[in-house]
């Protein structure tokens, strides 16, 4: 049983807040909850099982709605008690499919949990996301949604499943303030507090934002040459977004050779485009590019999440992952090592992508001892010339 160590009390100029009893160290589990009335998988997420969140190459449809997905039949008949008011909504609509936060509002009305107004859920539905951070669906976590927002949290929430995990990334005392972020931090001040104000509702004021702390890095260079790469960004996202990813990868090898090689590594729009570049590598099967482009990022990811962080130890894993398979064992090795020291606070030491880590770092150990063992000079034999 969890020994409660938060408390609800009223946060000056932002209503209700979650604060801490007792002090909580870094990597700490502070509260884990499963969600309320099941959750709903993302409609772009064609390869997640709808019950079990679980990613497969090959999914059952069902029949009737045509929208839901499932591992087996198994899972089907555990989700057809909620599914089958939803279902028949769903036919009804066809070709049209709600958003994720509709289906997410109908569930809890058909549940009778209570006849929360939509707003309501929109604002406070969590995004779930997989061991790659990518999105999967969403669910209603009420005992956490009234944690309030940070652009330098000092808490992060990770799942595994749908159970959601909240866990301290730095060490916390007691009456301090538990804070997440609300949305993806890697963004200029402007375009944080604009995304905050259009679906939250609210100016942040936090210390990252008074400051304006990493404006100036994101936007190192010169303007002239950054600017190009802020303007034909939204052409690479649609690329991606497409899975176009050779037309997404000569964009790119442009925008390189013409300015790319101007701007600093750390400027926001070369880094994105550089991920999405990793992104494309990858599934093009272009290896040695793609662990060009993942170690490029790793610096600057150090700069831009000083605490841990998920997409720090995500990056890292990924990079770690590609110098594995092209060999480059003692990189690898120092690169798991890194995810680690974050993953093991991000998400804990019982989490499986922790595991895998620990499993990744031992193969790693062990290719080397048997490199080493490979490259030793035999011994020459002696042979006594009497015995001959």
């Amino acid at each position: 049983m969890m020994i409660v160590i938060i408390l609800r009390f009223v946060s000056p100029g932002k209503g209700n807040g979650v604060r801490a009893t007792a002090g909580i160290k870094r990597g700490e589990l502070v509260y884990s909850a499963e969600p309320l009335a099941g959750c709903v998988s993302n409609k772009v997420a064609r390869d997640v099982c709808h019950h079990c969140f679980t990613r497969r190459e090959t999914l059952l449809r069902c029949s009737q709605c045509k929208m839901a997905r499932y591992c087996n039949s198994t899972c089907q008949k555990q989700a057809w008690s909620g599914h089958k008011r939803e279902c028949k909504c769903l036919q009804s609509l066809r070709p049209r499919i709600p958003t994720d936060s509709v289906r997410l509002a109908a569930r809890l009305i058909f549940a009778m949990v209570c006849f929360w107004s939509f707003p309501l859920v929109t604002c406070n539905c969590f995004t779930i996301s997989d061991g790659e951070l990518q999105e999967i669906g969403v669910g209603l976590y009420p005992s956490l949604s009234l944690l309030n927002h940070d652009c330098r949290p000092n808490c992060v929430m990770v799942f595994e499943g749908t159970k959601l995990q909240l866990r301290a990334v730095q060490d916390i005392n007691p009456e301090e303030e538990l804070t997440i972020s609300y949305i993806e931090t890697l963004s200029l001040t402007e375009d944080r507090q604009r995304q905050l104000e259009d679906q939250y509702h609210f100016t942040c004021h936090c210390q990252n934002c008074d400051s304006q702390d990493k404006d100036r890095l994101m936007l190192s260079g010169e303007k002239s040459t950054w600017r190009l790469l802020k303007e034909a960004l939204p052409r690479l996202e649609a690329l991606k977004a497409e899975s176009n990813w050779q037309a997404l990868l000569e964009s790119w090898s442009h925008l390189l050779s013409t300015v790319g090689g101007e701007v600093p590594d750390e400027n926001l729009y070369k880094l994105k485009m550089t991920d999405m570049a990793l992104d494309a590598s990858i599934h093009l099967g272009n290896w040695e590019d793609a662990v060009g482009y993942g170690e490029k990022t790793l610096p600057v990811y150090r700069q831009y999440y000083p605490d841990p962080h998920p997409a720090h130890g995500v990056q890292l894993m990924r990079v770690g992952k590609l110098q594995h398979y092209l060999e480059h064992i003692e990189d690898a090795l120092d690169t798991f090592k890194e995810a680690y020291q974050i993953i093991k606070v991000t998400h804990g030491d019982d989490h499986p992508m922790t595991t895998e880590l620990l499993m990744k770092m031992e193969e790693c150990r062990a290719e080397m001892v048997q490199q080493s063992s490979e490259t030793q000079p035999h011994k020459n034999l002696c042979i006594d010339p009497m015995l001959m």
